[in-house]
């Protein structure tokens, strides 16, 4: 088993954290779907969400010992990356929040669609789910797998756009048990899905190529959660506006990759 994660680590790591997640989030889905009898509990979800940290952890560990997770842990624990990168990885989702909110109310979006949404979040259970569940969990489960494990190597091979490119699918198909456990989404919602998590991919290799640090990514990944679930508590307009920020930011990252590329 070892030797076939050592020989291919990137297609080793895919298939685990794939088999952890969808082992979970499949039951979920078809307890949701009402396809099954089980009442498959919600907190399944943020432990399946842990699938690509657990798969990271077996392979690195299969190429590199006992340092391989270590050198991935470390990275956890790399705040040291400037205090342009740290604005960067754990503000500028907010400020991304606060124009949504700017647009939403010069599209005609009233002020007091706002206070109710506060107050249910400032419950504990919304608080919990926003923050711990909907952020911190979901990023700790995912980041260190994507960005500490998987980016790395396809940046070892790739510019920063094509490797972004290349794990957006694996990435975006991860989601699909959680995503068809909401029987409310459709067609439309994975499309807009698909183009969020390939904007959200392409922040992240930012992110990454500037700190090397997944604990960077992680603040960003659960920031950005955070911010879009109180979007979307406010109002479908300020969700719909923060999504196109991050998309229009994301789209200028690429294009300064493509110059870049282009000077040589």
């Amino acid at each position: 088993m070892s030797a076939v994660l050592r020989r291919y680590p990137l297609a080793s790591f895919y298939t685990l954290a794939y088999a952890f997640t969808w082992s979970l989030g499949l039951p979920l889905m078809l307890s949701r779907r009402g396809l099954v009898a089980a009442d498959v509990p919600h907190w399944v979800e943020p432990i399946a969400a842990f699938g690509p940290f657990v798969a990271a952890m077996l392979v690195a560990r299969a190429l590199a010992g006992r340092d391989g997770p270590r050198d991935i842990l470390a990275s956890l624990r790399h705040w040291r990356v400037g205090p342009l990168w740290g604005l960067v990885a754990l503000l500028s989702p907010v400020g991304l929040l606060l124009l949504a909110l700017l647009v939403a109310g010069a599209l005609g979006e009233s002020s007091s669609s706002v206070a109710p949404a506060v107050g249910e979040l400032a419950t504990l259970a919304g608080l919990v789910d926003l923050v711990v569940v909907g952020g911190v969990l979901q990023a700790w489960g995912e980041e260190p797998g994507w960005r500490g494990l998987a980016l790395p190597r396809l940046r070892q091979r790739f510019g920063p756009l094509l490797a972004t490119l290349a794990l957006w699918p694996v990435w975006l198909c991860w989601h699909l048990p959680f995503f068809l456990s909401r029987p409310e989404f459709g067609w439309a919602q994975w499309v807009a899905f698909s183009v969020g998590i390939l904007s959200a991919a392409i922040w992240l290799t930012l992110i990454w190529d500037g700190t090397r640090s997944v604990l960077m990514c992680l603040g960003w990944h659960a920031v950005v959660n955070i911010c879009r679930g109180l979007a979307l508590a406010v109002s479908t307009t300020a969700f719909l506006a923060i999504s196109n920020l991050v998309l229009l930011g994301a789209l200028v990252i690429a294009v300064a990759w493509t110059w870049q590329r282009r000077r040589g």
